[in-house]
């Protein structure tokens, strides 16, 4: 019992008197079983505004590192003015209807008709969501796409437009998509696990 108000009481003390850098607090955690500074340190390493560096990733060891990089590279924070249900994806993540091939209907030199910019296979779109959900993809109609080239967020397309699949050969107004996830849900594969077993402890 006592050892229990001594832990309450350090882990208070640490989290409210300290300034403890993000890498150091998912240190602790696994060391001590804290999944609420597991949850924050991670948090705060795929934000944006961190300011670690590679040492300092080094010091949580090469996998946490990359399970950290690879949230941070998946992410995409919507824009300010963007609707709630925006689905964010990219080009290369748009395919037939019908076959649902690996290769994307979107393929490099497609121009956006109302920026006349070129969408790159890798360029991220969006589209109103949620769509028609199936596990994690989405159909969605084709002439919803909108282009995220300098924030234009204008349709790609002529609303109604569709596509031919080079694959199946068949043309539709419809594709499917498999949108971001977001934060919660990239920390919640990643570390999900650790986070409920030290919650447990």
């Amino acid at each position: 019992m006592l050892t229990d108000q001594i832990r309450k009481y350090a882990i208070h003390k640490l989290s409210n008197d300290f300034v403890l850098p993000p890498w150091e607090k998912i240190r602790l955690a696994r060391a001590y079983k804290i999944a609420a500074w597991l949850e924050e340190g991670v948090n705060s390493l795929v934000s944006s505004e961190s300011k670690a560096t590679l040492k300092d990733l080094a010091t949580l060891g090469w996998g946490t590192a990359a399970r950290i990089l690879w949230i941070r590279d998946h992410l995409i924070r919507p824009q300010p003015l963007m609707p709630v249900n925006t689905l964010y994806f990219r080009g290369d993540e748009v395919k037939c209807l019908f076959c649902a091939l690996p290769a994307s209907l979107m393929k490099s030199g497609f121009t956006c008709n109302s920026c006349q910019q070129v969408v790159r296979a890798d360029a991220e779109l969006t589209a109103p969501g949620p769509g028609i959900i199936s596990g994690t993809t989405r159909m969605i109609p084709f002439g919803t796409i909108q282009c995220g080239y300098l924030n234009c967020h204008r349709a790609v397309l002529p609303a109604g437009s569709g596509m031919k699949c080079d694959s199946c050969a068949n043309y539709s107004i419809r594709v499917l998509i498999t949108p971001k996830r977001d934060l919660e849900e990239m920390i919640e594969e990643t570390f999900g696990e650790e986070i409920r077993k030290y919650k447990l402890a």
